[in-house]
């Protein structure tokens, strides 16, 4: 492997504020005006706000839609929504802004010899890359970012195996720096400065890495031992030990820091999609009222009703099952405050990037797979996932009806989700079955648990074909469930030749091309 890739030897160029000094001499500097950021951790907290609300954002629309949870006519026909003009932003190709500030404060945390910084740097740099990654495949990353330092404005596409590998040396290095630096992470708004929860989000992505591509064939590394030496030694590797330690961005109730779509129009357009509904109502499972809105012909009533829409159906939708009077809209927390003002929250949602119930389904799959030998049995792995994400969901509901008078109750409460002990007995999630059965159940409950979570969800339909009911309608643009993403536009008109020699490695950029641990 090489960790080269990402530990750059090219000078650094101090962060320079926009300002009117260019070319001047120093009668013209305000003083009061910093040049230079010298304390790295003033960059943070802006990395962190705007690439997880950018994130989540996302997550709520193109990413429930493409992960089958949500069905919308406008971008589920897979054409308009997804041309190379709409998905940078889209697809999350602009985090390139936000990995700028990222190097930033990694080399400066190198040269100040700040361990616990530079290690949450090389993190976000992580995860930010894996995200962007399983969404467009090859991609710049050995000479990412360096237009400015190396006036580098043409990077070469790396492959998304090198990629990968690099991401994992990248992961191990920062559980180590985390695990001996003693500078204080201030400004942490993901993690709340505590470089173990860092440790253990970084060791889950490498987990979450190595499952990804646990069915690649010829791979540089042996997906089963890198998985078992983190899970063989938890105090080398830390990992989540419950829903407090995940990496969940809490929103507050001030400005440009609240759940990202609450200021948007009225959803309308958004409902639960068919998929979703089916394996939902299969097991009885009462989160249904967590994932999605009533029909609005039941709000009220005392006996709500939940209702899907296919995707791929076109301006069909709008007619389907009678109407949007009896189509459920998206998740209760989801709600902007300009179609519900009272009902709405700031906060009850949460910017999700990898949650400790995630990280258990990951366990339990390379246990049952054999991928494991080390920690528990896969039963209890799957056990642990389904409850933690009960819990969880509840959790929210009761943020969300904090301000909601108890009297009305047109929306889920947390006692509404509370399993009866039945639904884990019932064969559809008692962990019994053969080996291929007990699979598709941890499967599904990782797909049920990765909603609002990215584009998660869709990358593990690529991987295992789970939920098996994901596929396209008669309204499709293109014949199958799309495997990636188109570059961005900007690629093709600005860096062209390197574009033209990714496709060639690749496959053409279309969006059933699939990515390398997706082959």
């Amino acid at each position: 492997m090489n960790s080269k890739l990402f530990i750059r030897s090219a000078a650094f160029a101090l962060l320079v504020f926009t300002g009117c000094t260019k070319n001047f001499d120093t009668l013209n500097e305000n003083p009061n005006s910093p040049q230079q950021v010298k304390n790295e951790q003033f960059l943070l907290p802006a990395i962190i706000i705007t690439s997880v609300r950018n994130y989540s954002y996302q997550a709520q629309f193109g990413g429930s839609v493409v992960s089958d949870y949500y069905a919308n006519q406008y971008t589920s026909g897979f054409d308009d929504h997804w041309t190379a003009s709409q998905t940078e932003g889209g697809f999350l190709w602009n985090f390139f802004n936000q990995l700028k500030d990222v190097e930033n404060l990694r080399v400066l945390s190198h040269e100040k010899g700040d361990k616990n910084n530079e290690g949450v740097s090389l993190v976000l740099w992580s995860w930010m890359f894996q995200v962007m990654t399983d969404n467009f495949g090859d991609m710049p990353y050995s000479e990412a970012v360096q237009g400015k330092i190396a006036g580098n404005f043409a990077p070469v596409y790396t492959k998304q195996e090198d990629i990968y590998y690099s991401l994992m040396d990248s992961l191990k290095v920062a559980n180590t720096l985390l695990s001996t630096g003693t500078d204080p992470i201030n400004s942490d708004i993901l993690m709340g400065g505590s470089a173990m929860r860092w440790r253990e989000f970084a060791n889950g992505l490498r987990l979450r890495l190595l499952l990804r591509m646990s069915g690649v064939t010829g791979a540089k590394i042996d997906v089963g031992t890198e998985m078992n030496n983190i899970v063989s030694d938890p105090a080398t590797y830390p990992l989540f030990a419950s829903n407090n330690d995940q990496a969940a961005l809490e929103f507050t109730d001030e400005l440009n820091n609240e759940f990202p779509a609450y200021h948007n129009p009225p959803i309308g357009d958004y409902h639960l999609s068919t998929t979703f509904e089916t394996n939902l109502k299969d097991l009885n499972d009462p989160r249904i009222a967590f994932f999605a809105m009533p029909t609005p012909a039941s709000y009220g009533t005392g006996s709500p009703l939940y209702a899907g829409v296919p995707n791929c159906i076109g301006t069909s939708e709008s007619t389907y099952n009678g109407g949007s009077n009896n189509q459920s809209q998206e998740s209760p927390i989801l709600m902007p405050y300009l179609g519900y003002p009272n009902y709405a929250s700031k906060t009850a949602a949460q910017g999700l990037l990898l949650t400790y119930s995630e990280v258990q389904f990951i366990l339990a799959e390379a246990k049952e797979r054999g991928l494991i030998s080390a920690g528990d049995d896969a039963a209890t792995y799957y056990m642990n996932g389904i409850t933690a994400q009960f819990a969880y969901d509840e959790s929210r509901l009761d943020v969300l009806n904090q301000g909601i008078p108890s009297s009305d109750h047109n929306f889920a409460k947390s006692s509404d989700i509370i399993p009866d002990p039945s639904y884990f007995t019932q064969p559809g999630v008692a962990y019994t079955g053969t080996t291929d059965e007990k699979l598709y159940k941890i499967r599904i409950q990782k797909w049920f648990s990765l909603f609002y979570n990215g584009f998660e969800g869709w990358s593990e339909w690529r991987r295992t074909g789970v939920p098996k009911e994901t596929q396209i309608g008669p309204s499709s643009a293109i014949s199958a469930w799309p495997r990636r993403t188109r570059y961005p536009l900007s690629e093709q008109t600005v860096n062209t030749a390197n574009y033209n020699a990714a496709l060639q490695a690749q496959g053409p950029d279309d969006l059933l091309t699939k990515v390398w641990w997706n082959k």
